[in-house]
């Protein structure tokens, strides 16, 4: 199969008409992943040529510059350098440029620093999580030296520096924010946001003065986890899970909110006698649904119903959500209502075409 381009142009008009304040939601199950979808939604606000896709309601005729916070909490760092640079992105570079900031969920997430640590965690902020402990690294075995012949000093060890290691260990490409829960219920959440709000009020700063304030993309992935791994009993539930999102909107142009869809999460959610829901499959689907209501357009994906194929990973719907019509109708006439089958092939590239085709 020849090579596609990063954007394929059936699916172009879904990832930029994203109108102001809007949200997009991305329904993913475990056989058909959505890494690639949020890879293309990253692309056509960085890497597209001008003209060719935004995310604005004028797309790049407004002239103002368009940038993207992802923050994951299902996936690192690496995971997100290295697929994007498939695509031709350098998220390094581009954090440099102050186009794209990356805020991680996941590494640290429950993970509370001591006192003797907690220099270590304000100043690491880039790259991967520094080690815990260092090992000596041992000599490699060799001849024994002869007897007589005079044999240089040996190196005098560095002394070891805390602050200097750490700062050693942190380099990476690119700074990270790592979120850290506190707390419990909307208390919790509020910290986390703050966090989020933060980095998205340093991408909104102009570089220059007199710059116009850039239009900002968040991308938020699997925030679920975070629903899962605490629930009702810690306080965070759908309801406050979709107070948080509504809160993180409220600084950017748009948002594009990634969950999990698995039958045994949204469908085993309807209690019987037989068999009653448990509270992570009722929280998850009143979580889903709930963003489906107040998202103007769902993308969900989903494995083939006839089973596995060679030249087809899975199939991509693309409907109105329940807050179609509430916005300008200038976004709404760039897309329709469709199905079409994708194929992701082992070079990154994917290809997008309806069926029969």
């Amino acid at each position: 199969m020849p090579a596609q381009p990063p954007l394929p142009p059936l699916l172009a008009p879904y990832v930029s008409a994203l109108p102001q304040s809007s949200l997009t939601l991305l329904s993913s199950v475990l056989g058909a992943t959505g890494n690639w979808l949020i890879l293309r939604y990253l692309y056509s606000a960085l890497g597209a040529p001008v003209g060719d896709a935004a995310f604005g309601l004028h797309g790049s005729e407004g002239g103002r510059k368009r940038k993207v916070v992802l923050v994951s909490f299902l996936r690192g760092w690496e995971f997100w350098r290295s697929e994007a640079k498939r695509l031709g992105l350098d998220l390094a570079r581009l954090t440099d440029k102050r186009q794209f900031a990356f805020v991680d969920g996941l590494s640290e997430l429950f993970y509370t620093p001591t006192p003797s640590s907690q220099t270590t965690t304000t100043t690491s902020t880039s790259g991967p999580a520094p080690s815990r402990t260092v090992l000596p690294v041992r000599s490699q075995p060799g001849p024994l030296p002869a007897r007589g012949v005079p044999q240089p000093a040996p190196a005098r060890p560095t002394p070891t520096n805390p602050h200097q290691q750490v700062q050693q260990q942190s380099r990476g490409p690119g700074p990270v924010k790592r979120l850290h829960l506190s707390g419990t219920g909307v208390q919790a959440l509020d910290a986390l946001e703050n966090d989020i709000s933060s980095v998205i009020k340093q991408l909104k700063t102009p570089v220059t003065p007199g710059e116009e304030e850039p239009e900002i993309l968040l991308i938020v992935d699997q925030p679920d986890l975070l629903l899962a791994a605490t629930g009702p009993a810690k306080g965070i539930g759908a309801t406050e899970m979709g107070e948080w999102i509504m809160g993180l909107q409220q600084n950017v142009h748009a948002t594009v909110l990634a969950l999990s869809a698995d039958s045994p999460l949204i469908h085993n959610a309807a209690e019987s006698a037989h068999q009653p829901s448990t509270p992570l499959e009722m929280e998850s689907a009143a979580f889903a649904i709930g963003s489906a209501h107040r998202a103007q357009m769902v993308l969900q994906l989903r494995n083939l119903e006839t089973g596995a194929a060679r030249d087809v990973s899975g199939v991509l719907r693309v409907s109105k959500g329940g807050a179609w019509g509430q916005v300008d109708a200038g976004a709404e006439d760039k897309w329709e209502e469709r199905e079409v089958l994708y194929f992701v092939q082992r070079d990154g590239g994917v290809c997008v075409f309806g069926r029969g085709e």
